[in-house]
Order: structure tokens, then C-alpha cells, then sequence
């Protein structure tokens, strides 16, 4: 083992042998993976606070629509500024620095930090995709996906109290199931990677049934881009684990799992709000919406003009009174009229208030906004 004599004669001894021509450091200066855990931490704390602000200012002040997906999604929002806690907290007791430089009083430290490192990554994917998943059930009043969307919460709920029960209890590292911990690490890692693989194709057969235009289609495949950027991370993130799990050097090589773990969770706040940010783009970036020059290409298979749920106010515009033909429409409006307000490539017939801009449907087709459901 390493040792290493201060001025008070205290003999520190590492947790395993230095390599060779390597001298201890017990001095406890920041290392190398250190300094990347704080900027990649600081760096994707502030982008996905920053998109989040913009998703609540647009949906309190121009949407008028929060609900429990925002509620859901600072709450995952709390998990990522836990996650940085965390995180820097464990830097006293060697996280990220090697394992000859950490004595074994600070070894007791970080395994209990690990707890909480575990709890955290538990956490807070599960709440960004409840999140996701309360915006697809407002998304269509199908009963298919709404069994879809229930199933995958109750699925989500149950995986994460799970994991929850296992880190306390089972997998403490406190109690030596330091190789427990790293096993479940691996299955959160893949148990994630399915979920979001299933909640990204979730829309799809909805979407794809009402034949959107191509420039519409393109902007879909954009948003269906960036949130397969999360997934992907995931699988990255999965090698890391690996190196983690069969590299002795445990409190180092952990760094590079928690720099994916950091842009994972971070990316899914960020992928989440952006999907409804089209109301705030509409109000101060117009040019950046896809323009349609006429309203045929708004519309759906059965003629209607398409429409978000759940849309607030309007002032001026042209109004159609439409009726759903579908069965599962009917069902669900039973004989009621949709107001629906239509804009032109230069603005709105009239004054206008931005309405709903939650749906996927929404952000792609930026000529059709929704009104209230009128009783």
C-alpha cells in the first residue's frame, strides 16, 4: 500500500499500491477528472436551467397551460442540482482522484456519498419521464395511448421504488455490497436505455397517421433526433460502467460514468422542455416556424384542421366550428364544438394570444392553433 508521512508524523496510506514511478499525493488538490466533473456539471446545469426557464415562461405566460408535466419536470430539475451536490461533495473523500491517493477514513466517506449518488440517477430520469409521458396523454385522447402512457408510468414507478429499496438496503455499500451497487448501476443503465427507446416511439403511430406535410415531417424528425440524443448517451454511458465495474481504481474511473450520467440527465430536461417551447419561438422568433402558404396542409385524413389539446385563449382570428369524426374523438368530446383559430405566414387574422403549444403536433405545424374545448 501507499504511505505518505505528514509534519505531525501521521503515516497515510493509500487504499491501493501507487504505480510504479508514482509518488501518493494526499494533499487533496484537485485532479484532472475534477476539473472536467465541475465544467461539464456547471456547463449542462446552466443549459437545461436556462431551456427549463424558457418552458415555464412560455407555458404560465403564453400557453396559459401549466400543469403536473411542468411540476414533474422541476422536480427532475431539483435531481440534476442534487446530482451536482452530490457529486462535489464527494470530492473531499476522493471521488474522482485516484485510488492510492485516498486513505481508507475517506474510502468510508465516499461509499456512503455513493448512496446518494444512486438514489439521485434513480430519480431523476424517472421524473423527466413521467414528465414526457403526462404531455403524451394530453396529446390524443385515444385509449390506446392512454393504456400506453399509464402502463409506462406504472412501469417507471415500479423500477425506480425498486432500485430505491435495493440501494438502501441490499446493495449499501456501507455494509461491503460495494459490487452490488455497480451491478444495479448496470441495470438502472439499461432499464433507462428501454424506457426511453419505448417513450420516444410512442408517438409515432398517432403522429404518423395524420399525414403531415413534408417540411412538417422534418421538423418531427428533428425533435425525434434530439431525443434519441439522450438514448444514445445512455449507451455510451454503459461502457463507462463497465470500465468502472472492472478497474480496481474505483473513485476515478466513477468520474467518467458521472460526466455521461451528468449530460444524460441534464439532456433529458432540455429534450423534454423543448418539444414545447413553439409558442415562445412564435412570439419572438417567428422565422425560425416552418410556414405553410395555405391551409391544406394543416389538415387531417378525416378534413378537419388539425389541433393541440388542452389550448387556453384566444382574441380575433377566424374561427371553424369542427366536428371529430374518428370514434375515439367522439368519445371523447361528446358533441362538443372545437374552436380553433388560424394564422397565416404573417401573423394571425386579428389580434392574437398565443394558445397551446404543448403537443408535439403543435411545434410542427406552426399555421393551426387550438382553442378551448367550448362546453
Amino acid at each position: 500500500m501507499a504511505t505518505d508521512s505528514t509534519a505531525t508524523g501521521t503515516v497515510l496510506v493509500g487504499m491501493i499500491p501507487a504505480p510504479v514511478g508514482v509518488e501518493p499525493d494526499f494533499s487533496g488538490k484537485s485532479t484532472e477528472m475534477q476539473h472536467k466533473l465541475i465544467v461539464i456539471n456547471i456547463v449542462m446545469t446552466i443549459l437545461s436551467t436556462f431551456v427549463l426557464v424558457i418552458r415555464l415562461y412560455t407555458r404560465q405566460f403564453l400557453s396559459r397551460s401549466i400543469g403536473l408535466d411542468d411540476l414533474l419536470i422541476v422536480m427532475s430539475w431539483g435531481g440534476c442540482i442534487a446530482w451536482v451536490g452530490v457529486q462535489f461533495g464527494s470530492f473531499q473523500y476522493g471521488f474522482g482522484d485516484h485510488m492510492w491517493n485516498v486513505t481508507a477514513m475517506q474510502l468510508q466517506g465516499y461509499l456512503g456519498m455513493l448512496i446518494g449518488i444512486g438514489l439521485v440517477y434513480v430519480w431523476q430520469p424517472a421524473l423527466a419521464k413521467l414528465s414526457l409521458l403526462v404531455m403524451y396523454h394530453r396529446l390524443s385522447p385515444s385509449r390506446w395511448n392512454r393504456f400506453s402512457c399509464y402502463a409506462m408510468a406504472i412501469l417507471i414507478l415500479g423500477y425506480s421504488i425498486a432500485f430505491t429499496i435495493i440501494v438502501i438496503w441490499p446493495c449499501n455499500p456501507l455494509h461491503g455490497n460495494i459490487e452490488c451497487l455497480s451491478q444495479l448501476n448496470l441495470t438502472m443503465a439499461i432499464f433507462n436505455i428501454i424506457t426511453d427507446a419505448i417513450i420516444i416511439a410512442l408517438p409515432v403511430p398517432m403522429l404518423h397517421s395524420l399525414h403531415l406535410p413534408l417540411k412538417q415531417r422534418v421538423g418531427l424528425g428533428v425533435v425525434f433526433a434530439i431525443g434519441s440524443g439522450v438514448m444514445i448517451t445512455s449507451i455510451v454511458r454503459i461502457i463507462y460502467v463497465y470500465q468502472w465495474i472492472a478497474n480496481v481504481d474505483a473513485t476515478y474511473y466513477q468520474g467518467n460514468t458521472c460526466i455521461f450520467s451528468t449530460v444524460e440527465m441534464n439532456a433529458g430536461i432540455i429534450c423534454t422542455s423543448i418539444v414545447l417551447l413553439k409558442p415562445f419561438v412564435a412570439r419572438f422568433f417567428p422565422t425560425l416556424l416552418f410556414n405553410s402558404s395555405n391551409n391544406t396542409g394543416n389538415r387531417t385524413p378525416s378534413g378537419n384542421l388539425s389541433k393541440s389539446w388542452g389550448g387556453k385563449k384566444k382574441t380575433g382570428g377566424m374561427t371553424y366550428e369542427l366536428q371529430s369524426k374518428g370514434n375515439d374523438y367522439n368519445e371523447y368530446l361528446k358533441g362538443d364544438k372545437v374552436g380553433v383559430t388560424v394564422y397565416g405566414p404573417n401573423g394571425p387574422h386579428g389580434n392574437r394570444e398565443i394558445g397551446d403549444g404543448e403537443s408535439t403536433i403543435g411545434i410542427i405545424n406552426p399555421a393551426v392553433r387550438s382553442d378551448r374545448v367550448h362546453r
